[in-house]
């Protein structure tokens, strides 16, 4: 229950962010052609907005087993190697989760000595997206994997 209302917060967020980047970059565009004068913000909240949707739609795409995959020669393999053909990808993910997490975070402790240039706004909450993403990635891969290798062993499958 936990699990599927932090999804909802996620998939929330990622509805927010794309809301709030296509407000803004709509006033960016009417500030140039019609008002004549950029506005000089708008350009850090879209790079903003856009990072983090990028890492929390890349979980939500996890979560939702929309992640890259080769279904056409996934589908032209035995039953038992389509099996481990899916525990790999989780592997993968779960590889690609933690790498997220460790380099993200250390990328965002490095933020915390910058600022961006015209809001003065701490890049640490910029960076902090890539390991808020992996995190969310490993939370979401964790379970299916459970249950691939359950599956694959054979034993009964973990309840979603």
């Amino acid at each position: 229950m936990l699990r599927s209302a932090l999804a909802n917060v996620v998939e929330a967020a990622c509805l927010v962010l794309m809301v709030v980047l296509c407000v803004d970059v709509f006033l960016g565009v009417f500030s140039r052609y019609v008002l004549v004068s950029t506005f000089t913000w708008y350009d850090e909240i879209a790079r903003g907005c856009f990072t983090w949707m990028v890492f929390l739609g890349a979980a939500v795409g996890v979560k939702q087993h929309a992640h890259f995959r080769l279904h056409l020669l996934v589908a032209k393999l035995s039953a038992r190697t389509q099996q481990v053909a899916e525990v790999f990808g989780f592997l993968m993910v779960i590889v690609l989760g933690l790498v997220l997490l460790q380099q993200g975070w250390a990328l965002a402790e490095l933020g915390r000595f910058q600022q961006t240039p015209v809001m003065g706004l701490s890049k640490f909450w910029i960076y902090l997206a890539i390991p808020v993403g992996g995190a969310l990635m490993l939370l979401y891969a964790l379970p299916p994997l459970f249950r691939s290798l359950s599956v694959a062993a054979g034993w009964s499958p973990l309840p979603q």
